[in-house]
């Protein structure tokens, strides 16, 4: 068995290379860095969340259930209120939600197009052979797992607490 630190940190690698790409493929690049988090502490009901402060919450129990399609669904769904909120926008599920949903190609219970930006991000993933719902996985399991997502992040975007 590998290094921990190693493991934790190759596996946040690839949760921030999904949020990159789609940042990239959906938004041209536009949307703020954000913390990626692993929550055991959300209900059963709640996949994931996204918070004014750029921050998605993944929940861990989901995060054992899913394969990679649905795990980068999540990611797009919280991403676009990322993208609400960035825009200084209140977020929620109301027309600019929907519209945009639309607009990637995530319509809830149909297959998403290839020729999607959605349809292109899970391409890339497939090419890059990157699978973040293994990586959420591993982070879930570590047990130190929120001080190395802030230790990460703040590398990532050099910010010190």
């Amino acid at each position: 068995m590998g290094n921990s630190i190693t493991e934790i940190e190759s596996a946040l690698a690839v949760l921030y290379d999904s949020y990159r790409i789609m940042n990239h493929v959906c938004w041209q690049g536009l949307l703020p860095p954000c913390l990626l988090r692993m929550s055991h502490q959300l209900s059963s009901r709640t996949l994931a969340y996204a918070s004014t402060d750029y921050r998605i919450v993944f929940n861990a129990r989901y995060s054992q259930c899913v394969d990679d399609l649905d795990f980068l669904q999540t990611m797009a769904h919280e991403m676009i209120h990322i993208w609400q909120y960035s825009l200084g926008r209140r977020g929620g599920h109301g027309r600019d939600f929907k519209d945009e949903q639309l607009r990637l190609g995530l319509v809830l219970g149909r297959e998403i197009p290839s020729d999607s930006p959605m349809g292109y991000v899970f391409f890339m993933h497939r090419l890059k052979d990157l699978h973040p719902a293994e990586a959420a996985r591993e982070i879930a399991a570590h047990r130190n797992h929120r001080i190395h997502e802030t230790d990460y992040f703040n590398q990532l975007t050099n910010k010190t607490i």
